[in-house]
């Protein structure tokens, strides 16, 4: 089996690994190839047949027919409308969310709910504080940050925000009340701020999978994110804080959803007044939200690809 992706040290390096390891779990053993890997397919070309390829994100006609099987786990917000030709040389979809698999399910292609992972970002004996917010934009520009920023500067008593983003995406004005870490972080000091901080914040416009939404999950923090699919598939109120959107538009064959500043606002200051003790039970929540996602994705993946 080999698994097709997109080498951008982001996302679709990290869905990857996480595959190929659950594979593994299984006892199921697979290569990985990025699409720039042409000696790859050459190879692939020149023996026989009899492979299975996983296209994550997008199916890339380069390589279809070097294998008996082409599957695909999309993203669809980042699959163009213009590439749905390209799915009748697609197999079988694996969805990783439900919001996906009703998507790709209508364009007629044999499609099964997979759903997926993320690391697990817990560290034990590390303090959280339920006071300390947290938003992890990376280099995506969908995570809503900057409707997180725009909310920070209409309200300056709110705590301090530790905000981790790519330093080109930074704004030019950001608030007092916001301490910016971009440029190279180092992971385990990143680890200790995810696990150390009580609320993660997570209004994505929207998502292929939510890996910050999931390691929010992971280290026990209370989850804001938005209540629009796949977002509140994965937090709902037993586990976190959801936020109603206040608009939206197409992206591709998925849609962006814009939290409403009011809803917001109103989300973050009823998390200020909750009493510590219910946020340590929607963390805990939250964790068991985690393992439960994560105990489903591998059982799939073993029955799925077996």
């Amino acid at each position: 089996m080999l698994i097709l992706g997109k080498a951008n040290s982001y996302g679709l390096t990290r869905d990857a690994a996480i595959l190929r390891d659950a594979l593994a779990d299984a006892g199921l053993q697979a290569d990985y190839a990025t699409l720039k890997e042409r000696s790859f397919l050459e190879r692939i070309r020149g023996t026989k047949r009899g492979r299975r390829i996983v296209h994550l994100e997008r199916a890339h006609p380069a390589w279809f027919g070097a294998a008996n099987e082409t599957w695909l786990i999309p993203n669809q917000e980042r699959f163009p409308r213009r590439q749905i030709g390209r799915l009748r040389h697609v197999e079988h979809v694996l969805a990783k969310s439900r919001h996906a698999e009703a998507i790709f399910r209508e364009l007629g292609v044999r499609t099964s709910y997979l759903g997926f992972s993320s690391p697990d970002r817990l560290l034990t004996g590390v303090q959280k504080d339920f006071g300390r917010f947290f938003h992890l934009a990376g280099g995506s520009t969908l995570k809503g940050t900057e409707d997180v920023l725009a909310a920070w500067a209409r309200h300056p008593e709110w705590p301090e925000l530790f905000l981790v983003q790519k330093q080109v995406n930074v704004s030019s004005r950001l608030p007092a009340n916001v301490q910016l870490i971009s440029g190279y972080m180092d992971d385990q000091a990143l680890q200790a701020l995810q696990n150390g901080c009580g609320v993660h914040l997570c209004p994505s416009r929207s998502e292929g999978w939510g890996h910050h939404i999931l390691e929010g999950l992971s280290v026990g923090a209370l989850v804001l994110t938005t209540d629009a699919a796949p977002m509140n598939e994965h937090v709902d109120a037993s586990c976190g804080v959801l936020v109603p959107f206040g608009r939206s538009e197409p992206r591709h064959l998925g849609t962006n959803f814009y939290v409403d500043p009011h809803a917001f606002d109103a989300a973050v200051e009823r998390i200020l007044a909750m009493p510590e003790a219910e946020k340590q039970r929607l963390g805990e929540a939250a964790r068991a939200r985690f393992e439960a996602v994560n105990a489903g994705f591998l059982r799939r993946v073993a029955e799925l690809f077996a």
